[in-house]
């Protein structure tokens, strides 16, 4: 994975210390208002930034991963963010629709096998292209009923930026979702990339990295069964 280069001059490194530093204090003024401890974490060689509560622990030993959140014993929740390179890329409706349409077909086949249910079961909840901010994202929402009597969630993120496509996941089981939605938003809404400004690519490049990736699975397939299997134990 390509490592950003850092600021060519003192006054570039300045400004970029002074974005990372409000958008840190606008991070953690959220969580105190909305009353759970949030912790921001910052990749070490991409550069986003996303919270998440304090007893959530990053793990970033897995290569198909940016990072992972363990989470406590006590809560369903699964946290990951996973990155494909696409350069050139801008986030237009049309490349986010693909960006979705593709992660579901992928999800829907991977998630069934895993779940031991027909493919039809997982069923696309709500799709909503949308501004957080000055960031144009796109928020992808699954269901799937589980055999012993729980129903599976799933709210993907999907952010265009840093010359390539981030999908930021929290999954956990229904009751528990619908319990804490304002927590699950506030954690997909904290994300940050590395570069705040979105800048234009090609369809064609996209076609051509979504097509690689769901070849390859390395953005879906291991981001799945990795989820699945914490819910599953």
């Amino acid at each position: 994975m390509q490592q950003f280069r850092g600021c060519r001059s003192l006054g570039r490194r300045t400004e970029r210390i002074k974005r990372i530093g409000v958008g840190t204090l606008l991070l953690l003024l959220a969580s105190w208002a909305l009353g759970q401890p949030l912790q921001v974490y910052t990749h070490p060689t991409k550069g986003f930034q996303i919270a998440a509560p304090n007893s959530w622990k990053t793990d970033t030993s897995n290569p198909d991963l940016l990072v992972e959140f363990i989470t406590p014993e006590d809560t369903s929740f699964y946290l990951s963010v996973v990155y494909e390179p696409v350069p050139f890329a801008t986030p237009s409706p049309s490349l986010y629709n693909t960006a979705m349409e593709n992660f579901f077909r992928e999800f829907r086949q991977s998630l069934a096998q895993e779940l031991e249910i027909k493919p039809e079961q997982v069923v696309e909840i709500g799709r909503n292209i949308h501004k957080v901010g000055n960031l144009r994202v796109a928020t992808l929402d699954v269901r799937a009923p589980v055999p012993d009597d729980w129903v599976f969630r799933a709210r993907v993120r999907f952010v265009i930026a840093d010359q390539g496509l981030y999908a930021i996941t929290l999954t956990g089981e229904e009751e528990e979702f619908q319990q804490n939605e304002t927590l699950v938003n506030q954690i997909l809404d904290s994300f940050q990339p590395k570069n705040l400004q979105q800048t234009p690519f090609s369809m064609r490049a996209l076609w051509i990295a979504l097509g690689a990736a769901c070849v390859s699975g390395v953005l879906f397939t291991g981001l799945i069964l990795l989820l699945v299997r914490k819910f599953s134990r």
